[in-house]
């Protein structure tokens, strides 16, 4: 009895698993923007400065040209 009633629950469960998986992605433009560098700044903190830039205009620049605000 209780052999069927787990083979019972699996066969119930399996179907579950099939289903496709949803991925949400979110970019959240909103709360990251472009970083201004100062004087005092080193060169590798201009350096990461500038890379953190690039990456918000290639991501937020997407956004933009589907509707979305930046």
């Amino acid at each position: 009895m209780k052999k069927t009633a787990v083979a019972l629950a699996v066969m119930m469960l399996l179907p579950a698993c099939s289903k496709p998986a949803i991925y949400v992605t979110n970019s959240s433009c909103a709360g990251f923007s472009l970083i201004k560098a100062s004087r005092n700044d080193t060169t590798e903190t201009l350096r990461q400065i500038w890379v953190h830039n690039q990456t918000y205009r290639a991501i937020c620049s997407k956004e933009a040209e589907n509707g979305r605000n930046p």
